[in-house]
């Protein structure tokens, strides 16, 4: 492992609370009140919106009562000095080399986070997630993540459901303030839901934007609607494992965009199991050679720093029956000797 100056992941971790901070502050400034509200025995922040005209706009969803956004709530910010602030950081981040976005990533994360789809608990996941994962950790990663020309974001139905809010505009014109190409791809199988968002050159998709949502129980299609999101998203099993417990993050790019990514214990365990579950094509293939080497960088160091929390996460999905099991000894397999035999000591694995 490489690790990184303390000094670095100080600075990232004041660099995540400034940007949800510096989020919520915007929509203060502009009139809201915060308010706390009790749904289903758990308490929630709100926002009341002002009088527009004579008429009041919809209460906004903060999240979940926690002591991190009851601080960003009660924290007074000069908002022209915090954003000068945030530029700077992001400055000295990016001189360190650690990794960003690239360019249009970046700039659909910002135009997302700005209609407030990781307010309403969005989250990234896939190789735009993997990047916020070396500043957290205090590590660098031997360019394990790379450009791969497509964005993931995935939401809980649940959730979607619950939050009783939406992104401002539907997703397809949202992504369109980012790059007035993307264009919505129906699906095969019912050409009046969309699939994915894509910009295509040609015949070929340059960059594509893919929602999803988790599938759990028996199967009922492979398309749902996410009101929260004001889109269809794709349904794939394993994701609710992967998205539970989403934490704050920040996307290295324009003056910080904070976005929410899967816990990296999570994402390590994740990637074993659908590691193998991509091995019909040469593509596939080589997707699963990255899912591979992505968890193998987190696991290295999170057996290191995180062993509890990824024993006990380790621990649940081997508890969730045995194609789960079969499938995470297989990814472990795959890792290179010292890991697998870190793997063994501290998960107590047997393996074949």
């Amino acid at each position: 492992m490489d690790r990184l100056p303390v000094s670095l992941q100080t600075l990232y971790a004041d660099m995540v609370d400034r940007s949800w901070s510096g989020s919520y502050a915007e929509l203060i400034e502009a009139g809201g009140a915060p308010y706390r509200q009790t749904i289903g025995g758990r308490e929630f922040w709100y926002l009341k919106m002002p009088m527009v005209n004579g008429v009041r706009k919809k209460d906004l969803y903060l999240g979940p009562d926690s002591s991190e956004v009851q601080a960003r709530l009660h924290q007074h910010h000069d908002l022209k000095a915090v954003r000068g602030e945030r530029l700077a950081m992001i400055r000295s981040l990016r001189a360190a080399r650690l990794p960003g976005p690239d360019p249009l990533s970046g700039k659909i994360m910002s135009t997302l986070a700005e209609a407030g789809a990781f307010r309403l608990r969005a989250v990234v996941v896939g190789s735009a997630a993997f990047q916020t994962y070396s500043p957290m950790l205090g590590v660098r990663f031997d360019n394990t993540a790379g450009q791969t020309g497509d964005l993931d974001i995935a939401q809980f139905h649940s959730i979607s459901l619950a939050v009783d809010d939406a992104i401002e505009q539907d997703l397809l014109t949202t992504l369109q303030r980012a790059d007035e190409r993307f264009r919505a791809i129906p699906s095969p199988m019912d050409g009046r839901r969309t699939l994915r968002y894509a910009i295509r050159v040609g015949n070929q998709e340059e960059f594509a934007v893919d929602l999803l949502c988790p599938l759990r129980g028996p199967e009922r299609g492979s398309i749902t609607e996410l009101k929260a999101m004001k889109s269809d998203a794709q349904l794939l099993r394993y994701l609710d494992f992967l998205i539970y417990g989403e934490i704050n993050a920040v996307a290295l790019y324009g003056l910080g965009v904070p976005i929410n990514v899967p816990a990296p214990e999570r994402y390590a365990v994740h990637k074993l199991i659908v590691s193998r579950m991509r091995i019909e094509t040469a593509e596939s293939q080589a997707k699963a050679r990255k899912d591979i080497r992505q968890a193998e960088a987190l696991l290295e160091v999170l057996l290191e720093d995180r062993p509890y929390e990824l024993e006990a996460v380790w621990t649940e999905a081997m508890d969730r029956g045995p194609n789960w099991r079969s499938k995470l000894l297989e990814g472990v397999a795959m890792l290179k000797k010292p890991v697998i035999k870190a793997m063994q000591e501290r998960m107590k694995l047997q393996l074949s």
